[in-house]
C-alpha cells in the first residue's frame, strides 16, 4: 500500500501487536501503518523491530513505538506496557499474535518444551490482555484480535502442547469478549489454517498453497476499518487450495450429478 496515513488523528489511535518483529505481526504492522495507524510493536528481537520501525518511517512517517519483550513474563509484559504506554489514554485495538509451536508426543514432551508453548500462546496472551484492557476500555469501538489456529479445534497426535495452548486462548478471548462488551470492545478472533511463515523453522516460500502472511494481513486490517458498533466475533481461513484442520478438502474433487 503506498499513499498517505487515512487515520491521521494519534489520539485513540495506536494498535498494540505482539510478535511484531517477523510473519504475520511483521505484514500486519507494515499493513496497518500503510492506513495510517500509530503503532507499538513488541517482539523478542531489538534489530527486527528497529528495521520494522525505520521503514514504516520511511515509507509512510506513521508514529511506532517499540519494545523488546518476551510476552510470557509478565515483569518483562508490565515494564514494556509502561515504557510503550507512556502520554497515551487509550488503544484503538491490539493484535495479539506472539507465539510458537513445538511439536512432540505427550510421552517424548519435557515440561521445559511445554512451557515453551504455553508461555508465548496462553500465559503471553493473558499477560498482554491484562495489561492493555484499561487502555481498549476508554476507546469505544476498540478491538481486540487474537491469532488463533485450526489446532484451537482439532486435537493433532504429536500436538498437545499447541493444540491444549490454542484452545485455551480461544476460551480467553471468549471471556475477554463477555467482561468488556458492555464498555464498547470488539473481539474478534482469527483461526487461520495453514500460513507460509517462518513458524517452526520454515521460511515463506516452502508452503506456496498455504495463506501468505500479507493475506492474513489484509483481512485484519479490514476488520479494523469497520463501523464502530460492528463486531465480527470469528474469522476460520485458509487458502482454497490448502485443508482448514483435520480433513483433507482439497485432496479430490467432490462428485457431481450425471
Amino acid at each position: 500500500m503506498t499513499g498517505r496515513p487515512a487515520v491521521a488523528d494519534d489520539a485513540g489511535n495506536w494498535v498494540l501487536i505482539t510478535g511484531a518483529s517477523r510473519g504475520i505481526g511483521r505484514a500486519v504492522a507494515l499493513t496497518l501503518a500503510a492506513a495510517g495507524y500509530p503503532l507499538i510493536l513488541w517482539a523478542r528481537t531489538h534489530a527486527d523491530l528497529s528495521e520494522i520501525s525505520q521503514e514504516i518511517g520511511h515509507r509512510w512517517g506513521t508514529p511506532v513505538r517499540i519494545a523488546t519483550v518476551d510476552v510470557s513474563d509478565s515483569r518483562q509484559v508490565g515494564n514494556a506496557a509502561e515504557i510503550s504506554f507512556e502520554g497515551v489514554n487509550a488503544l484503538r485495538g491490539v493484535v495479539v499474535n506472539a507465539g510458537g509451536g513445538i511439536w512432540g508426543s505427550i510421552e517424548t514432551m519435557n515440561v521445559d518444551e511445554w512451557h515453551q508453548v504455553l508461555g508465548p500462546n496462553l500465559d503471553g496472551a493473558f499477560h498482554t490482555l491484562h495489561a492493555v484492557l484499561p487502555y481498549l476500555r476508554r476507546q469505544p469501538g476498540s478491538q481486540i484480535i487474537g491469532l488463533a489456529s485450526d489446532s484451537s479445534y482439532n486435537s493433532y497426535s504429536g500436538r498437545g502442547a499447541y493444540c491444549a495452548s490454542k484452545a485455551g486462548f480461544l476460551s480467553l478471548l471468549e471471556t475477554a469478549r463477555r467482561e468488556t462488551r458492555h464498555d464498547g470492545v470488539r473481539v474478534t478472533t482469527l483461526v487461520p489454517s495453514r500460513v507460509d511463515t517462518y513458524f517452526r523453522g520454515k521460511h515463506p516460500g516452502d508452503r506456496p498453497d498455504a495463506l501468505s502472511m500479507e493475506e492474513v494481513a489484509d483481512v485484519i486490517a479490514s476488520v479494523f476499518a469497520l463501523p464502530a458498533r460492528v463486531e465480527i466475533r470469528e474469522i476460520q481461513l485458509s487458502s482454497i487450495i490448502s485443508p482448514f484442520g483435520v480433513f483433507p478438502e482439497v485432496s479430490e474433487k467432490e462428485p457431481t450429478d450425471g
